[in-house]
């Protein structure tokens, strides 16, 4: 019984290779087998394009919070990161990588400007009333000589930075509303998770 499936199915194989190679150009035109092959390719690509562009908007998201919590270390992990998956999912050319890497460094270096500015404003204020020796040390800490590396994290980040400029508050907002409001809820499950313990 199995080898006469067998032979019916060999039969019907070696039948099709024949029709794809004797019939089935005579009948479909290559054109529309380009194209169909074109837009499995274009499927493909819009696919791997929206999976790119959620991971995107994930290490996005990752590098705004590490850059509001002043880990700069792992903003920049996280754009460099971010940077690769755009390359290889987007398929970007050489030349454009070129343009859009120098168009990126002198938005990073304006940003850094205002960026500098700004936390030398802030710092300026929340040492208006200290001691003279506590001013003396942060005025030395906000020198540029000394903030070297947050200003060239700055350029290199300044999309993750000016998007946590816009919404740190809304981000500390939503600490705040963890840490203060939704403190002794998360006590209370701490304490019935660990009650099987004691």
């Amino acid at each position: 019984m199995f080898k006469n499936i067998f032979t019916t199915l060999a039969a019907m194989w070696s039948a099709s290779a024949v029709f794809a190679q004797t019939v089935a150009p005579a009948v479909v035109p290559s054109g529309a087998v380009a194209a169909a092959d074109l837009g499995i390719l274009a499927s493909i690509s819009l696919f791997i394009a929206g999976w790119a562009i959620a991971i995107l908007v994930v290490l996005a998201l990752f590098g705004i919070i590490a850059e509001h919590n002043d880990s700069r270390g792992w903003a920049i992990f996280w754009m460099i990161l971010a940077a690769a998956v755009a390359y290889f999912a987007f398929s970007i050319s050489l030349t454009s990588l070129i343009i859009g890497a120098v168009a990126y460094i002198v938005i990073g270096l304006f940003w850094s400007f205002w960026r500098y500015k700004r936390h030398a404003t802030k710092v300026v204020e929340k040492f208006k009333t200290a001691t003279a020796i506590e001013k003396e040390r942060a005025l030395k800490a906000l020198h540029p000589k000394e903030m070297l590396s947050t200003i060239t994290a700055w350029i290199m980040i300044w999309p993750f930075s000016m998007i946590e400029n816009m919404i740190g508050d809304l981000i500390t907002g939503i600490q705040m509303l963890v840490t203060k409001f939704f403190r002794g809820v998360y006590h209370k499950v701490y304490d019935s998770a660990v009650a099987a313990l004691r």
